[in-house]
This record gives C-alpha cells, structure tokens and sequence, in this order.
C-alpha cells in the first residue's frame, strides 16, 4: 500500500513538473522576447523619433522669447516622453509576437553593425550630400502633390504649350 501510495505521489509530482516547466520555460522566452523587441524598438524608431522632434522642437522654439520657448520645451518634453512610453510599450510588444527571439536578437545585431551604424549616421547627418538629395526629392514630389491636390479644388490650370 505504501509502494502505491509512493508510486502515485511521485506519478502526480512528474505530471505536474512536466506542466509548469513548459509553462515557465514560455513565460522566460515570452519576457526575453519582450526584451529583445524594448532593445530593438530603442535602437530605431525611438533613437530616430527623438533625434527628428529635438530637431523640429527646437526649429519651431527658435523665433521664440526665452521665457516661452523654456515653457514650450517643458511642456512638449513631458508629452513627448508621455507619448514614447506608448510606442515603447506598444511597439515592443507587437514585434514580440511577430518574431521569435533569434530572429529579435539577430535585428538587433544588425543595428549594433558598425558598418550599419556609419550607413545610418550618414543617412541622419542633415548636412551630408544624401540628406540633401533625398530632400530636394521628396520637396519636389510634395510640390507635385500640393499642385494636383490644389488642381482638384479648382479650375484647371492652362495647358503647358509645347516644347
């Protein structure tokens, strides 16, 4: 009676082990994964978010008195790192139930590439050539959008005579 009784205790304590690792080991992989993507979701969208709005906060502070531009920085800061938070949050954990952690792990590695890093410092840096190639493209593309969306609104423009 006591081998039963020992034979079943030891049947039940395997069954619930074999149960809750599982479980635990999920729960660890779903918190790396999280992990991972809070890494990952820094290294790009908030790293290249923060360097464009101080970038703009400060173009649009510029005109302004001291004592309003000190109030304006203040104030669209603490909403700004109110509004990080969110995309931190959201963000990570949607690229958490989209990739498994190698595949999190290996994006992040190619983010700490130093060759990738150059790329993207010259692609950021306002003063290089491509900055400004890409901006007469894309200011030349806005232009063709504003004159169709402005043709829309009213009389048709003259046809252009020809060449």
């Amino acid at each position: 009676m006591n081998r039963l009784l020992a034979t079943l205790c030891l049947t039940t304590a395997l069954a619930i082990s074999a149960v809750t690792l599982p479980l635990t080991a999920r729960a660890d992989e779903a918190a790396d994964k999280l992990a991972e993507a809070k890494t990952l979701v820094q290294k790009t969208v908030i790293k290249n978010l923060e360097t464009g709005f101080a970038g703009a906060l400060e173009k649009t502070v510029a005109a302004m008195p001291d004592d309003k531009a000190t109030a304006v920085r203040t104030e669209i800061n603490a909403e700004f790192g109110r509004q990080r938070d969110v995309m931190v949050e959201g963000l990570s954990k949607e690229y958490a139930d989209k990739f498994s952690l190698d595949e999190l792990k290996h994006l992040n590695g190619i983010y700490d590439d130093k060759v990738y890093q150059k790329f993207q410092a010259i692609n950021a840096d306002p003063n290089s050539t491509v900055t400004g190639i890409s901006q007469n493209a894309v200011a030349k593309l806005i232009n063709m959008l504003s004159v169709a969306a402005a043709g829309d609104k009213g009389p048709s423009p003259a046809p252009m005579p020809p060449r």
